[in-house]
């Protein structure tokens, strides 16, 4: 049977292909996460159509007469962390040990070399037997990501004001502001200055540059998300003496998919922690975003497996892990030398 290796650009790829591409995909997510539903098609495809200016998300598909039997993506940033990139294989299950996935891997890699690239990882679910091979090729595992879920019914609303209100006491010095993308003019430099502190949670052994935002970074963002009917609503912590903004935590909303939610970022400035400005960040988020939007089932978030300030206060919330991901990096000529491609 004839094999075919396509490039596609989904931002531009005939709405047919990217049906096509979205039922390859759905019961490979589900070895995942089994009993989740899966991704509404509409959402799929929308997050496929628009992205990043300063991103680079090129994909190829591997197809024969029966249809798509493995993609790729590869991911690097534009303008920071120009020595890496990342990528993830999928192969159809009845598909596998064929080496499809080498063939897909050659032109993923071949692109990273050509804008510069010296490192690649990737990530898959912890206990999945392909971790051997990974290590085998020279990658190692460095980062330990947790997603969890909070289920709705589960959220103890009397604990979570209880918490608003004990931190209110115990930071009587600051106040929380509310804000919705897109942020106002006047607020942007803070909130890009504020985000540069999300560089002090954990990466583990992953090597990776500082991530910086700026307005005109933070703004496409914004245009990206909004272009692709979502919605992100923020708390802020201000320290009144200075006017200095301390803290902040986000939500995602889904106007394509209402009953799904994911909590973005929370941060503190390490100055002004251990004043439980966390818990009443989250504690008010949690509680002002399910009073906008009844119809959230679950908010998921993902956190370093070794970040134990904020996986506890998750914990506290309700959150319950139900994915654990190892992400792997190397030299991609080692991986390429050993892996044979």
């Amino acid at each position: 049977m004839t094999m075919e290796l396509v490039e596609v650009d989904t931002r531009t790829a005939p709405e047919d292909l990217l049906v096509e591409m979205y039922h390859f995909y759905v019961p490979l997510f589900a070895e995942e996460l089994p009993e989740d539903p899966p991704t509404p098609m509409e959402r799929r495809i929308k997050d496929w159509r628009y992205g990043l200016e300063t991103e680079a998300t090129p994909r190829w598909i591997l197809r024969d007469g029966s249809g798509i039997v493995g993609a790729g993506v590869v991911f690097y940033d534009l303008e920071q962390d120009l020595k890496n990139g990342y990528m993830r294989v999928n192969i159809r299950a009845d598909r596998r040990r064929e080496g499809l996935g080498r063939r897909l891997a050659k032109p993923m890699l071949d692109r990273l070399e050509s804008v510069d690239r010296i490192r690649v990882s990737t990530h898959v679910k912890e206990g999945w037997s392909i971790e051997d091979y990974l290590t085998r090729v020279g990658l190692k595992s460095s980062y330990r990501e947790r997603r969890s879920r909070l289920v709705v019914t589960d959220v103890d609303r009397e604990e979570m004001t209880l918490w608003i209100d004990r931190s209110a006491e115990r930071a009587s010095e600051y106040e929380l502001i509310s804000m919705q993308a897109p942020y106002p003019e006047s607020f942007i430099e803070k909130w890009c200055t504020l985000q540069f502190l999300m560089n002090t949670a954990p990466m583990e052994d992953l090597v990776r540059e500082d991530h910086v935002w700026t307005p005109t970074t933070w703004r496409d963002l914004e245009k990206t998300v909004s272009a692709s009917e979502k919605d992100i609503d923020t708390l802020v912590a201000v320290h009144r003496p200075t006017g200095d903004w301390v803290g902040s935590t986000s939500i995602q909303t889904d106007r394509l998919d209402p009953a799904q939610a994911w909590q973005w970022e929370t941060v503190v400035d390490p100055e002004h922690r251990n004043k439980g400005l966390g818990r009443w960040l989250k504690g008010s988020m949690l509680l002002s975003i399910l009073n906008t939007h009844p119809r959230i089932v679950r908010i998921d978030t993902w956190n370093a497996g070794s970040n134990e300030p904020m996986l506890n206060i998750n914990l506290a919330m309700g959150f319950k892990p139900i994915l654990i991901t190892n992400e792997y990096q190397g030299e991609i000529k080692e991986v390429r030398f050993k892996a044979g491609v």
